[in-house]
């Protein structure tokens, strides 16, 4: 679906709550932030999702970034703290942490600092990826959005993209998705007695791309924030500038 065929589908479907109308003319000021919160199976495709998301509302996108204010709250080296980001190979214990790189910070230092790092990003409009946003802003009026496939098919995806075979693709994808699970219930088990990402009942929608390629999910996921509560500006608007 390309994003003229998007916007003409959300209008049909928005009209009349939205009265299009008058929204073409001057767009709705928010009463309240729009926070959505991503998270993501490897090779789902919710970057790109969340990419046409931002595109279309306006909205940045907070993903590495997250990691980058943590480290400056913190004043430790970025490349100490990915040992607690979710794309870390494996859990280190908080000793052998201050053995290793000769500081005191701890896991918990680290959960602090992502805490309040990411609430204070949504104090405004934007999209957050990973890092257990969806747990943190847990209560809040936040959107809490996760895309998930199957390996095989999220594997043909990976391997078209870096050009690796399939068995290959699938592996990469197991073993990135097991990193993210490990890093979220690492870092927030002992606060949340069900962190794990397969617990669906922490998420507002969860989309499967097997079948619903996620080109095609940009209208499902916005027609669902609009039932949500949220206001979204003006798409025709949106994609005239």
């Amino acid at each position: 679906m390309t994003s003229s065929d998007t916007l003409k589908f959300l209008e049909s479907l928005l009209a009349k709550d939205f009265k299009a109308e008058h929204h073409r003319r001057q767009p709705r000021k928010r009463a309240e932030p729009l926070i959505i919160t991503l998270s993501r199976d490897f090779g789902a495709g919710g970057e790109a999702l969340v990419a046409e998301l931002a595109r279309l509302l306006d909205l940045p996108i907070y993903d590495k970034e997250v990691l980058d204010r943590v480290a400056k709250k913190t004043r430790i080296d970025k490349i100490h703290l990915e040992h607690h980001d979710e794309d870390s190979a494996e859990r280190i214990s908080d000793l052998l942490y201050n053995l290793v790189f000769g500081t005191a910070a701890t896991r918990h230092d680290y959960r602090r600092a992502l805490i309040e790092v990411v609430t204070d990003l949504a104090k405004n409009d934007c999209i957050i990826v990973g890092r257990g946003a969806h747990l943190i802003l847990a209560g809040r009026k936040v959107f809490r959005l996760r895309v998930v496939g199957s390996r095989p098919v999220c594997g043909e995806r990976v391997a078209a993209e870096l050009g690796i075979g399939q068995a290959e693709a699938e592996r990469l994808v197991f073993e990135t998705n097991n990193k993210r699970h490990k890093s979220v219930q690492t870092l927030f088990s002992d606060l949340y007695d069900e962190c794990s990402l397969e617990h669906a009942i922490n998420f507002d929608l969860v989309l499967n791309t097997d079948h619903l390629p996620p080109g095609n999910a940009t209208p499902t996921v916005l027609v669902a924030a609009q039932q949500f509560g949220f206001e979204i500006f003006d798409l025709h608007q949106r994609e005239a500038t």
